[in-house]
């Protein structure tokens, strides 16, 4: 085993981007029981609605830079800060964009989802500050700067809990305190970034409309992709409150935030999987090798058979962990969150089948296929969750989202498959 970590570097990334994921998560983990000792089901209920509007607002702020630098890393590595500078120039402009539709629609939003204009705002600027610290990490794990990396991620969540702690705990200010601490957490994370973009190989370049229109033309038909995983969580929780009450929405949130402990695993693994999933495919578009190429695929196949066995065992295992820790750490109304893990974690292993086989079609960049079936896949779901919330109560919530997300799963893999007919069987035969 020693020996196996020293000689491969995907092992020694993939260990050390846990133990990073496992800190960072660790922090907001273990501040939940307090927090939720000071918000009782119809506050965590409100602030999970605040969360909607944070998500929808780092979707369209981040506007897919993330990816596109990822796919992109190894291209135009050349011109890298000119890509960089601009990509951060069009968060801003999407920045700019959202606050201003903020201020001529608040009250639509305000009637949705019981948040005022203030803390509108507030999720926009969260928002755009979160894209801005997601793609200074994407550069980071593509430029292999796993420490760096490692500090900026504990960093961002020691402020998120430490302004947590002094509004919620101390000041008492309820939900409205979360919402603040977001915003000042992320903020500060930012001027760390600008800290650090100092001391890095990038340079701040000038406004290029032509790399902007590049960007905003990747990124644009995957807007539809992005915002299919706020229609697949935010509108369930929307359809939980008009249907059932705020309380209920806020025990299927905590449930939803406890499952996410899987996150540690995939983080992880897809920290250091993606240079190396990006640079194979490089090699795959320039080889002329048959040979060669097929040696490639083999590789690939492997990763991903592993990382999906390992996936499984991981929702397992949570799912044990979970189901002890609830009663001990949780009270009331709270306990009830860990009826709907065992779908939220089989929703958790689909949606790992389609994260890992979506780097194929992002890679070629068919982000019009990607968004069709994202979005189309978050319509249903949303129609879904409307009819069986409303048959069975709130365990239809779940049963919806894990439906919708095998079928995404199997038709990401279709397409995926289309386009680098990966020999699945060759595996089994050696």
């Amino acid at each position: 085993m020693i020996k196996l970590i020293k000689n491969n570097s995907f092992v020694q990334g993939t260990i050390l981007y846990t133990i990073i994921d496992i800190i960072s998560k660790a922090i907001p983990f273990l501040l939940l029981p307090i927090v939720t000792r000071f918000l009782n089901t119809n506050d965590f209920g409100i602030l999970t609605n605040f969360n909607v509007v944070l998500q929808i607002a780092t979707v369209l702020c981040g506007f897919s830079t993330y990816s596109f630098l990822s796919v992109g890393f190894f291209k135009f590595k050349k011109d890298l800060s000119q890509y960089y500078s601009n990509l951060n120039y069009l968060i801003v402009i999407m920045i700019i964009v959202l606050l201003l539709s903020v201020l001529l629609f608040h009250n639509f939003f305000d009637l949705s989802l019981n948040i005022g204009l203030q803390f509108q705002i507030y999720g926009v600027l969260s928002g755009g500050a979160i894209a801005i610290f997601t793609l200074y990490s994407t550069f980071l794990r593509m430029d292999n700067k796993i420490i760096t990396f490692g500090v900026l991620q504990i960093l961002n969540s020691l402020l998120l809990a430490g302004f947590a702690i002094f509004f919620v705990v101390i000041f008492k200010w309820n939900w409205e305190g979360r919402a603040l601490s977001f915003l000042l957490g992320n903020i500060f994370t930012v001027l760390f970034i600008l800290f650090l973009f100092q001391k890095s190989n990038l340079k701040i370049e000038k406004f290029d409309s032509k790399k902007i229109k590049e960007i905003f033309n990747f990124g644009l038909p995957l807007v539809p992709h992005s915002l299919s995983f706020w229609f697949k969580s935010g509108m369930d929780k929307i359809i939980i409150t008009s249907l059932l009450s705020l309380s209920a929405n806020g025990i299927y949130s905590i449930a939803l935030t406890l499952a996410s402990l899987v996150g540690v695993f995939t983080t992880a693994f897809f920290g250091a999987y993606s240079p190396i999933l990006y640079k194979n495919l490089t090699d795959i578009e320039i080889s002329t090798d048959k040979d060669e190429i097929e040696r490639i695929k083999y590789k690939l196949v492997k990763y991903t058979i592993g990382y999906l066995i390992i996936l499984a065992f991981v929702c397992l295992i949570s799912f044990f962990i979970m189901k002890s820790l609830i009663p001990i750490f949780f009270s009331g109304d709270y306990v009830k969150s860990v009826d709907y893990l065992p779908l939220i974690f089989c929703t958790l292993f689909f949606d790992g089948i389609y994260s890992i086989m979506s780097g194929y079609v992002f890679f070629k960049k068919k982000t019009k296929t990607l968004g069709f079936i994202t979005f189309s896949s978050s319509i249903l779901q949303m129609f879904l969750t409307y009819i069986f919330v409303k048959q069975f109560g709130l365990i239809g919530a779940p049963y919806s989202s894990v439906l919708v997300a095998a079928l995404t799963a199997l038709l990401i893999f279709m397409v995926s498959q289309s386009i680098y007919k990966l020999n699945w069987y060759k595996i089994f035969n050696v």
